[in-house]
């Protein structure tokens, strides 16, 4: 090559590459470092050289070294560009189908970089075109902050990296890997009265399949009426944009009518009477909103109705937010209190009519209603009818066979996924994550035969509470739930030595790598003490022994296969699987992404083993709980530190749950929405 190297034409002056340069191109790190050495030396002289000059020449010089900023960023981009992009472990482009705009889905989705992306062929299917963020829900009800601030356009996260295609999933063949995925194709009815996804078979609905070799599954689920009469009929929802609305419009219309001069002052009563049934952190949360309003702008702009508005909590538990710190609950019911809101703990409703609630007092069985103008459901979730349809698809794949998949996927809490979420029956094909899906820990009956032989080490035929012991220390690794019960037993029974060799064979079959395992499980759990919780139900100590007594039948101190058995069918009671919140689904959807940038997964059993082998499980990290709880309040339970209420955890809510939008536009619109409404106090136009 000669001395003049190559030639690249760019805007200005030509770049002449020598040897050095051309030797660059394959060590884009070395042209990177050469460049910011230069860049730096022209930097010092052509400040000596502004500093001496007028503000013409001052901006001369800066125009020109724009243009040679400009150039070297061209050079060392065109080096960049010489790297091949990552590809696909199988040397194929695995069709992907993602279902769903929810945490998971857009997690997984944006998780994934633009190259590593562009491994697979990604379609991503949803009847929302938008990612909505669910904790701020509660909020935008009064108008706290606006719809718009916290919902996010699909199609910018999937720019680059997915297709969008907005329309409903109806029909799922796991085993041809086939949806069938329908909308309404036309539009001839007014947008307001246009239904987008029919479920009939109506004119101008259209159909098409997709074919896949992954599905993602992220499809949520939907709000769960328990069976109780009239709740879909009366009562509103609370899981969409459009239910918050929804819920607005009432209480405006509620609040309008009530002053009428021609409203009687039983009619006023009973329209401005609000219930709220569901003690968890939306009920709370919107609750709290909808007292917020009634204590600040209702008392302004409604004068002569604010004094007779009522606002009801109806919760079936004995504490509100059962789930978090105590001390976060007796804030709330605190908060309630000064902010005139009526918390009815112990009754579960029994029918909602057109103008009344009916319940049931727990403790007594007493029947009581009350009127009311507005109903907010919040009460828990349930599974999405296509989810039961999938997994009837994936047990019909195994009928006549010896494998009991309807065992396994029979749960009503979503469709049941191993540790690597990995969809049970599905060898390899799909994957669940979210409120659609159901973590299952290996339960240890299944093992029963194998575990009693590791712990009779002395061949008796029968597990002694030594034996017990020393075979829950080394599997609880493996199987978390005996955990406690490992605990128990090495506080209960005494060792005889510190490196007892009965231990050897056990340790040997578990291995090294459980051991590890089981080290840094400790860690975790020291650093973030509820993350156990959200695995396995603790029972305590005092019931550990109750049945570990009850299921030694003839009183011996001592378990035979049998007995074994038994206890380890309470022991497997005690799986819990993850909440159904926002921070599961995101690190799920955070854990797969990293899962599918690796290149192995294909769908196939074999890239399914593959991709085990080389990357760990999911594993859910508890970042802590937060709530509103109105009047400016808040509630934090955090690991390790415990719960933080009060007004510095209020403004403590607001920044975390700004910071944490999914973009800097939303984060911005909804700093802005916080400003606005302690300012100008909240909106309640009717639109």
């Amino acid at each position: 090559m000669s001395s003049q190297g190559l030639v690249f034409a760019v805007p200005g002056a030509p770049v002449s590459l020598t040897a050095t340069r051309s030797a660059e191109l394959l060590h884009p790190g070395k042209a990177f470092a050469r460049a910011t050495a230069e860049s730096s030396n022209e930097r010092k002289h052509s400040d000596l050289r502004l500093a001496g000059c007028g503000a013409a020449g001052a901006f001369a010089l800066l125009k020109g070294r724009g243009r040679k900023t400009r150039r070297r960023a061209e050079v060392v981009s065109a080096t960049e560009k010489l790297e091949p992009p990552p590809t696909h472990k199988s040397g194929k482009k695995p069709k992907v189908v993602v279902l769903g705009t929810g945490w998971a889905a857009t997690t997984f989705i944006k998780g994934l970089s633009v190259e590593e992306a562009q491994m697979y062929d990604i379609t991503l299917v949803a009847p929302r075109n938008y990612f909505l963020y669910t904790p701020l829900l509660p909020s935008a009800t009064m108008g706290s902050v606006e719809e718009r601030s916290i919902v996010t356009p699909i199609r910018r996260l999937t720019a680059g990296k997915a297709r969008f295609l907005e329309a409903n999933c109806e029909y799922i063949d796991t085993a041809k890997k086939q949806l069938i995925c329908g909308r309404a194709g036309t539009l001839r009815t007014r947008s307001d009265s246009h239904d987008r996804f029919p479920a009939e078979d109506v004119d101008g609905k259209v159909r098409f399949s997709l074919d896949y070799d992954i599905l993602v599954y992220a499809v949520g689920a939907t709000a769960n009426d328990f069976g109780c009469p009239g709740v879909k009929e009366h009562a509103f929802f609370f899981k969409e944009i459009s239910d918050a609305r929804r819920v607005r419009e009432r209480v405006s219309d509620a609040f309008e009518i009530a002053a009428l001069p021609t409203t009687s002052p039983e009619e006023r009563d009973r329209l401005v009477s609000f219930v709220v049934v569901g003690g968890g952190p939306t009920g709370v949360e919107v609750a709290a909103d909808l007292a917020d309003f009634i204590n600040g702008e209702a008392a302004s702009l409604y004068p002569t109705v604010h004094k007779h508005v009522k606002v009801t909590l109806i919760n079936v538990g004995e504490t509100l937010l059962s789930t978090y710190d105590r001390n976060i609950s007796e804030a709330s019911l605190e908060v309630f209190k000064k902010k005139r809101v009526e918390v009815m703990n112990g009754f579960r409703v029994t029918e909602v009519t057109p103008d009344k609630v009916k319940m049931k007092r727990s403790k007594d069985g007493e029947i009581v209603s009350i009127d009311y103008g507005c109903v907010v459901w919040a009460a828990g979730i349930k599974e999405q009818p296509i989810t039961s349809q999938m997994k009837d698809s994936i047990i019909k794949q195994y009928d006549g066979t010896d494998l009991d998949i309807r065992s396994v996927q029979a749960s009503g809490k979503g469709v049941v996924t191993d540790e690597w979420l990995h969809v049970r029956g599905s060898n390899g094909s799909i994957f669940a994550l979210g409120d659609a899906s159901t973590v299952m820990q290996d339960k240890t009956l299944p093992f029963a035969e194998k575990l009693f032989q590791l712990g009779d080490v002395d061949g008796s035929g029968e597990l002694d509470k030594s034996e017990l012991r020393d075979l829950f220390a080394q599997a609880y690794a493996e199987f978390p739930q005996l955990e406690e019960y490992a605990r128990y037993l090495e506080e209960a029974v005494e060792k005889d030595t510190e490196d007892d060799p009965r231990l050897k064979p056990i340790i040997k079959v578990f291995g090294e790598a459980t051991e590890r395992e089981k080290r840094a499980w400790r860690q975790a759990y020291n650093l973030v003490r509820q993350r156990v919780g959200a695995r396995t139900a603790s029972k305590g100590s005092e019931k550990v022994a109750t049945d570990i007594v009850d299921v030694d039948a003839n009183a011996n101190d001592k378990l035979d296969l049998e007995e074994f058995k038994m206890l380890l069918e309470r022991v497997d009671m005690n799986l819990r699987p993850f909440p159904p919140t926002a921070q599961v689904a995101a690190q799920q959807g955070k854990y797969l992404a990293r899962l599918f940038a690796e290149g192995w997964v294909d769908g196939e059993a074999k890239g399914l083993k593959t991709t085990t082998e080389r990357t760990g499980p999911f594993t859910y990290f508890h970042k802590g709980s937060l709530a509103y709880l109105g009047g400016g309040e808040a509630g934090f339970d955090l690991p390790v530190i415990g719960s933080v209420t009060g007004p510095v955890a209020g403004v403590a809510w607001k920044v975390y749950e700004t910071i944490a939008q999914m973009s800097w536009k939303n984060r911005a619109l909804v700093g802005l929405d916080w400003v606005r409404s302690e300012v100008f106090g909240r909106d309640s136009s009717r639109l």
